[in-house]
């Protein structure tokens, strides 16, 4: 995976339709990014650092903050790197030129991870079918235990059987602790996902989620699910950007 870099123009058309108190201002500011740009281009990958993170302090772009983790990223800094694509992504959820390299980002910090799924038992069936193994299981362990005070009959076996019936009872009550435990929770199932303020895909992100992180479904809406992350903060995720566990 290589790094993605955004045609120069696209950010200087931005930067032209960006409030300034005044004129001289704005095309202050165009000019530092214009230098960013020109060191940049002649491999100064400290100079335009500077520059972007000049244009920065007086603009809020998805575009420069883009352009600074690419020189950023040219000098090794990853770390540093990696935020700039993940404000530049959140920003604007749409910007996949942000997206591949936040993920080239991870991938370089070792950050990449498989999701989790619902522990054992619980994994192997849902909650219904976990409810009907218990009560065939409970029926069979009491048949097994007390059918000679109905029968005469001698049933080979009979106390093993009602073991082992107990035993897969204990097994179907944890599964369905386990499903009710965890049926509001979901895991991030995509590499990278925008936390949305609205449940719309062109709402603007407030912070990144990647593979694996926890999410608590709070409702769901339009295709969305409305979610508060482990730190707190509520947004939107796609629904196919998440693994909800009670589908385990």
């Amino acid at each position: 995976m290589t790094l993605i870099r955004l045609p120069l123009a696209l950010t200087a058309l931005l930067l032209l339709a960006a409030p300034a108190a005044a004129e001289p201002a704005k095309e202050s500011l165009q000019e530092t990014f214009l230098r960013g740009n020109i060191a940049y281009g002649n491999g100064n990958y400290t100079e335009a650092e500077a520059a972007y993170r000049k244009v920065l302090q007086r603009a809020r772009s998805p575009e420069v903050h883009f352009n600074l983790g690419n020189a950023l990223a040219q000098q090794d800094k990853w770390s540093e790197a990696a935020f700039h694509y993940m404000r530049a992504y959140a920003l604007n959820p749409n910007f996949e030129a942000a997206r591949g390299n936040l993920l080239l980002a991870a991938n370089r910090m070792g950050l990449a991870r498989d999701y989790p799924q619902m522990a054992l038992p619980a994994r192997y069936l849902p909650e219904r079918s976990w409810s009907w193994v218990a009560a065939i299981a409970f029926w069979v362990a009491l048949i097994a235990f007390f059918y000679r005070d109905f029968t005469r009959v001698r049933v080979p076996l009979a106390r093993t059987v009602g073991v082992l019936g107990l035993g897969v009872l204990a097994v179907s009550i944890l599964a369905i602790v386990q499903h009710n435990l965890f049926k509001d929770w979901a895991v991030v199932s995509s590499p990278l996902v925008s936390l949305r303020v609205a449940p719309t895909e062109q709402s603007p992100g407030q912070s990144v989620l990647i593979k694996g992180d926890p999410v608590r479904i709070l409702g769901e809406q339009k295709g969305f699910f409305h979610v508060m992350t482990s730190s707190g903060a509520e947004g939107f995720i796609l629904h196919e950007e998440a693994h909800s566990l009670r589908r385990d």
